[in-house]
């Protein structure tokens, strides 16, 4: 019961929080909240690397591994996700999910020991385009709360990729990055539960509930 209450607290939370933290773009459907899914995402945007993460993009199959001056990352499972909905004037996709293995370089630990105190650890990705096709600006966080197996909870604020898809989108605005949640134990994961924030309008007022969705990784 206490799980719940928090979970449902950090999405109130979040609809405010996320107009003073960080800056995204979005676009979508109606403000009774309704929400629409389709397979089709068209959002083309150039790919930046992570300043703080070795580049998972050669990483294909299972037992993958890459490693850069950032360190070594191994991919252990992905899972195709392209799923596309619309919230009022954002457009918003989640193309990929990546369950990986990061073995930082000794000169990035700093950086992770807000996250973990490991010096390797495993962690969930997942790739995210948000698109405001309206005139209107808006504040979004595209994953407000990462759930694992139905219990180990992940908010925004735990994501250490850092690349602004929470907060503000201006109105024609595009953003295309990952999210990064730090987990204990890949291994037994079988299913990721996702649910973003609400969709907050200039005014401060909701225009669109959040999205939910849940995605099974075996």
């Amino acid at each position: 019961m206490e799980k719940y209450l928090s979970f449902l607290l950090a999405i109130s939370i979040l609809s405010g929080c996320s107009a003073a933290a960080q800056e995204d773009p979005a676009k979508g459907s109606k403000a009774d909240g309704a929400v629409k899914a389709s397979e089709e995402p068209k959002i083309p945007n150039k790919y930046v690397p992570n300043p703080q993460v070795t580049d998972d993009s050669t990483l294909k199959k299972a037992g993958d591994t890459v490693t850069d001056r950032k360190g070594e990352l191994t991919l252990k499972a992905i899972k195709k996700v392209n799923k596309h909905f619309t919230l009022e004037g954002i457009q918003y996709t989640i193309n990929d999910i990546k369950l990986i293995h990061y073995v930082p370089d000794y000169s990035m630990i700093d950086f992770f020991h807000p996250y973990t105190h490991e010096e390797e650890f495993d962690f969930v990705k997942m790739g995210i385009e948000i698109e405001n096709t309206s005139k209107e600006n808006y504040h979004f966080a595209p994953v407000a709360l990462m759930k694992v197996n139905g219990s180990i909870h992940k908010t925004w604020e735990d994501d250490f990729y850092l690349e602004e898809l929470n907060g503000e989108i201006a109105a024609g605005q595009m953003k295309k990055g990952s999210v990064g949640f730090i987990v204990d134990e890949l291994d037994g994961l079988s299913e990721i539960e996702i649910l973003s924030g609400d969709l907050v309008g200039a005014d401060k007022k909701k225009k669109a509930s959040p999205v939910r969705l849940t995605i099974p990784i075996n």
